[in-house]
């Protein structure tokens, strides 16, 4: 079983795709709010959000930032992207345009 941790300001914000696919994927998750900017220093390249894939089986959890990758590593993991390239191309050209 799976379990992540998002990091993310108290409020909707970048991480709300995020939020978004994870309750989507029906995967557990819970949510951290690090005391900004003190814990700035202890994520990855000082950003927020943060992703964190918990290990089930002792080896280093996988830790990722930055909303778009984040997104783009939930949808792809639980299939909310097409499998042919050039329409998951297609797909991520909206979201783009959105977030452009």
């Amino acid at each position: 079983k799976v379990v992540y941790i998002l990091r993310y300001f108290d409020s909707t914000g970048l991480a709300e795709s995020s939020r978004i696919l994870l309750t989507a994927a029906g995967v557990e998750w819970i949510e951290e709010h690090p005391e900004w900017p003190q814990e700035k220093p202890n994520q990855p390249h000082g950003r927020m959000p943060v992703l964190i894939e918990k290990s089930t089986d002792g080896s280093p959890d996988f830790v990722i930032c930055e909303s778009s990758n984040i997104e783009r590593y939930l949808a792809r993991t639980y299939g909310f992207l097409p499998v042919d390239f050039k329409q998951a191309a297609l797909q991520e050209q909206v979201r783009d345009l959105i977030s452009d």
